[in-house]
Parts: structure tokens; C-alpha cells; sequence
């Protein structure tokens, strides 16, 4: 088994994941996310559709210790009854390489489990293969090692406050917007953008260039946003389109990535000092308010929601932009 293992990690060539589709990306995402949870959660039914009869497992401390997939379903059967449960989950730091069908998976994970009362988190590297069969990944192999715990690269962004965006999503249903909304922010942007992961802490940030353009009539733009980087095209990105709508005083708002997935449909409106903003997508909410705007500066700060808006991670994503283009 070891041997087989090897050679198939070994066969799989090492190529970006950017250079295959989102969908891709999104798949082997999600079917990590579900091989993971449902092991937490003794779901049974999803781990075998997930793991195929050969699956094995192993967990690497001072020796190697190996799982058939009777094992690891049994394994999972004994922390069901132990009554943990898993709290948060958290994945950094991912790289996916894909040949064929067949996909390997590298990250940094964090698990928190409650027990009694108390918190017990782990941290560590998974390697993790994946073969598709039919529309499905499949998780035949996965290697779970020790490792550091994922930094927090503190507040990168200078923001007036921690409140967040915070603003009541009832809100998409009152306020009202102009035609110039968006005019301040036309041309070309270079901007630094900063995660906050659900435990609190903050990724390393990152810089990037977005785009605004307003199209002929007024009441269509066009905005792309992209992260630097040379090994992608100039093209590549995620691009949102505003439509003014007459009636309603508002702009609707549709975003997705160029090389296709879900779309994220939202609204957007304005009062005399900021810019709002609801979208959805990726199985959640989020609130966006643009501020501090003037004619070669702005900042741009996000909450997100995963349980349709009861509660709020603050500041989930950060961003100021500098004009570099009209």
C-alpha cells in the first residue's frame, strides 16, 4: 500500500491550480470541507460516498500510524459518542496541484473541539489526494502531520474603529441610491486587501489593482478586481456588474470570477458620506461598506455571515486603494 501511495503521489505534476477553471478549485474545496465535517459529525453515509473501499489514512507523530476506511469511520463513531463536537474548522495556506483526474491537496489545518466544557485545538499539515469519479472527488488518501500554528499577521489595514461594515441588512429594503454613486471611484485602483480568518486572526495581506468603468448611459458599470500575480493573465479576476435601477433607486449587483462558478448577486446605495452594500455567495452573506472616499483614496471593509445575518464576523475582509489611473 505504501508503494502504491508514493507512486501516485510522486506521478501527480505539480501545476497551479490558477491555471485550471474555478469550478475545479471550488470542487476539490468543498469536498475537502465535506470529507472533514462529516468525519467530525460520524456521518456516516457521506464518508462512504467520499471514501472510496481502498481509502487509508495516515497520521505521522514519532512513528506512522496507518487507517483502513473501517477504521477511520470507527474512529470518527468514537468521537461521536465521546460527545466532542467540532467547533471551528480553519484551512491556510492551500495549494492544489491537479493531473488528470486526480488532485493533491496541501494545507495548514486548525480544528477546535469543545469537550466538557473545554477547548482542545489542533494544528497541523494534510496532504490529501483526490481522484474524480463521475461528478464526484473522491478522498482515497490523506496524511495528517504536526505543524505550526497559523499566524496572525494583525491588523494590516489602518481602519478608524473595529466595528466592522456594520450596518442592518434591512436596510437593502429602505435606502436609496444615486446614478453618481460610483462616480468618485471610476479609473484604476492599486489596493491592499486583508483576510480575518473565523478565529479572530488575521491572514497576511495582499495587493492587487481593481478597475471601475462606467459604461455609455449612465447606468451600467464594470469592475474588475484581481490580486497580483504574474502567473495569471491580465484578465483574469473578479468582475462585478452595477445596473442602476430607476425605479427602485438602488444598484443591483451581480459578481462572479472569470473562470466561472457561482454568481453573487447583491445591492448596493449610498448616503452622502458612504457606500453600502448585500451580497451573496459561497454559502453566506456579506455587508460591505466603502469609506474615507475622496478623489485618490479609499477604504473598503466587509462583515460576513454564515447563518443569514443572526451574527457577524467583523472585518472579514479589509481593503484601502490608491488611484494609479483615471
Amino acid at each position: 500500500m505504501k508503494t502504491l501511495l508514493a507512486m501516485l503521489l510522486a506521478a501527480i505534476a505539480w501545476k497551479p491550480i490558477f491555471a485550471q477553471s474555478a469550478d475545479t478549485r471550488q470542487q476539490l474545496i468543498a469536498a475537502r470541507d465535506t470529507v472533514w465535517r462529516a468525519w467530525f459529525a460520524h456521518d456516516t453515509a457521506l464518508l462512504r460516498r467520499y471514501l472510496p473501499p481502498a481509502a487509508a489514512s495516515a497520521e505521522v507523530r514519532d512513528d506512522v500510524r496507518w487507517s483502513d476506511r473501517r477504521q477511520i469511520i470507527e474512529s470518527s463513531r468514537g468521537l461521536a459518542q465521546s460527545k466532542a463536537r467540532l467547533v471551528n474548522l480553519t484551512f491556510a495556506n492551500t495549494h492544489i496541484a491537479q493531473s488528470g483526474q486526480s488532485a493533491l491537496v496541501r494545507s495548514n489545518f486548525q480544528t477546535v473541539v469543545e469537550s466538557g466544557g473545554k477547548l482542545d485545538t489542533t494544528r497541523g499539515r494534510a496532504t490529501e489526494l483526490f481522484v474524480r469519479m463521475g461528478k464526484t472527488w473522491v478522498n482515497p488518501y490523506w496524511q495528517l502531520e504536526p505543524g505550526p500554528a497559523l499566524t496572525d499577521a494583525g491588523r494590516d489595514i489602518p481602519l478608524p474603529d473595529t466595528l466592522g461594515a456594520n450596518f442592518s441588512i434591512a436596510d437593502s429594503a429602505a435606502k436609496k441610491g444615486t446614478m453618481a454613486d460610483y462616480d468618485a471611484l471610476i479609473g484604476s485602483w492599486e489596493f491592499r486587501f486583508q483576510n480575518r480568518r473565523p478565529d479572530g486572526t488575521y491572514a497576511p495581506s495582499f495587493t492587487g489593482h481593481w478597475t471601475f468603468e462606467k459604461k455609455p448611459g449612465g447606468a451600467l458599470i464594470e469592475d474588475r478586481w484581481r490580486p497580483d500575480s504574474p502567473s495569471t493573465p491580465m484578465g483574469l479576476g473578479l468582475y462585478t456588474y452595477r445596473t442602476f435601477d430607476h425605479e427602485r433607486k438602488v444598484w443591483q449587483m451581480l459578481g462572479t470570477w472569470s473562470e466561472g462558478g457561482t454568481v453573487q448577486p447583491g445591492l448596493t446605495w449610498s448616503d452622502h458620506r458612504f457606500r453600502f452594500a448585500i451580497q451573496r455567495g459561497d454559502g453566506g452573506l456579506t455587508r460591505i461598506r466603502y469609506l474615507s472616499i475622496d478623489a485618490d483614496h479609499f477604504l473598503w471593509r466587509a462583515d460576513r455571515s454564515t447563518d443569514g445575518g443572526k451574527t457577524w464576523l467583523r472585518d472579514s475582509g479589509v481593503m484601502e486603494a490608491t488611484r494609479v489611473g483615471r
